[in-house]
């Protein structure tokens, strides 16, 4: 299970990775993608920034989240993208809905809910607690098997016992 998380994770990250790049180096596609209008210097040097700081930043958070005893960086990039969703929020609020507004807020409420999860699945009590209990599981295998072995023999015992008590009773009796 920890594997498909840190699979998804690393995903999401990638994608949020190649967003932010492409923010930076053709900040003119960002502009064309996310409806932003012509900019001047100042505006695409603010996206290059901005966006491509913003999602460069998320995708390394969640990927340092992944490493053991880091999962706190999870959270944190958790709640970049819920920042970017509340702003999504007030701006559904005031100025409406797109197609693209609304794509880009299930993205996001999907991202927010994935690192969440990984951060909850990732929690190292909880991989103890199932080691315990698939040890606790195994253990409780063993001992039933150990019964039926158990319980085999003494079968077999009584089984020889009767076999016994029979040629005790046969060799009693004299012969005719």
């Amino acid at each position: 299970m920890t594997w498909v998380i840190r699979l998804l994770v690393a995903a999401i990250s990638a994608l949020f990775l190649i967003i932010g790049v492409r923010a930076m180096l053709d900040p003119q596609s960002i502009i064309t993608q996310f409806e932003l209008g012509r900019q001047g210097v100042t505006g695409t040097s603010a996206i290059r920034a901005d966006m491509g700081g913003f999602f460069v930043g998320t995708a390394l958070a969640a990927l340092i989240g992944l490493f053991p005893g880091k999962r706190q960086w999870l959270l944190g990039a958790a709640g970049m993208v819920a920042l970017a969703f509340t702003g999504r929020a007030i701006g559904l609020l005031s100025d409406g809905l797109t197609a693209n507004i609304a794509q880009s807020m299930i993205i996001e409420a999907i991202t927010i809910a994935l690192l969440v999860a990984a951060f909850g699945i990732l929690n190292p009590r909880r991989r103890e607690a199932l080691a315990a209990e698939r040890a606790a599981e195994a253990e409780t295998q063993r001992l039933a098997t150990e019964q039926e072995s158990l319980a085999a023999d003494q079968n077999d015992m009584m089984a020889q016992n009767d076999d016994q008590q029979q040629r005790d009773r046969d060799l009693a009796q004299p012969i005719v």
